[in-house]
């Protein structure tokens, strides 16, 4: 098992708008509306608490009601509780081990534009944890994190890249994001600093 990172579609009419009439929204309807609008602000909210309450549970090392707070924010959308719910069922605490049920948590959550997820799901991908290997894949969702702003990501990026592995060797590009993750504060090597450097990380 690989270390897992710890780091309105409006389409428009072919008619313009009539602005000089409006039809009034129906009482009944308005009142509908709002009830499921509230509904749904209310699912948020509980989402987030049953988040926080899960990562508190987890850093006391009680990973079952961890993992049942983080599923019940799952169920509720909640992207970092699926983040977390995956880590748990990779990693087999309070939860049975599940890499199939991991990857399929980290897509909902990286849908989402999780950074963590896109990441994890990422690695998942390229080294076929839970899902069919597809290292294009998996460096397409790690890139997708790394211009998100995951320092993490910018440094797994550049190793893709200074590997060849799921997007074509280049150690320019490979530099790039290894030095955007360290402007980002992650920790790489002082010894990475020219092309000839990462060129010298996966020598064939």
């Amino acid at each position: 098992m690989r270390n897992h990172p710890t780091r309105n579609d409006a389409r428009p009419g072919s008619e313009e708008p009539n602005m000089t009439k409006t039809t009034p929204r129906h009482p009944a309807a308005l009142i509908l509306a709002l009830i499921l609008a509230s509904l749904l602000c209310g699912c948020v909210v509980t989402g987030q608490m049953a988040e926080r309450r899960g990562t508190k549970a987890y850093l006391l090392k009680d990973y079952p009601t961890a993992a049942a707070n983080y599923q019940e924010a799952a169920d509720d959308g909640d992207k970092d509780a699926q983040y977390h719910l995956a880590v748990m069922y990779a990693e087999g605490q309070g939860v049975g081990k599940d890499l199939a049920k991991a990857a399929g948590l980290l897509k909902r959550s990286a849908d989402q534009g999780q950074t963590d997820a896109q990441l994890m799901l990422g690695l998942f991908n390229i080294y076929g944890d839970g899902v069919p290997a597809d290292p294009e894949a998996g460096a397409r969702l790690i890139a997708r994190a790394a211009e998100a702003g995951s320092d993490v990501a910018m440094y797994y990026l550049g190793n893709l890249y200074a590997a060849g592995l799921g997007v074509e060797k280049d150690a320019a590009k490979g530099l790039y994001w290894m030095r955007q993750a360290r402007e980002h504060g992650f920790p790489v090597s002082e010894t990475i600093r020219t092309e000839a450097d990462v060129e010298a990380l996966y020598k064939d």
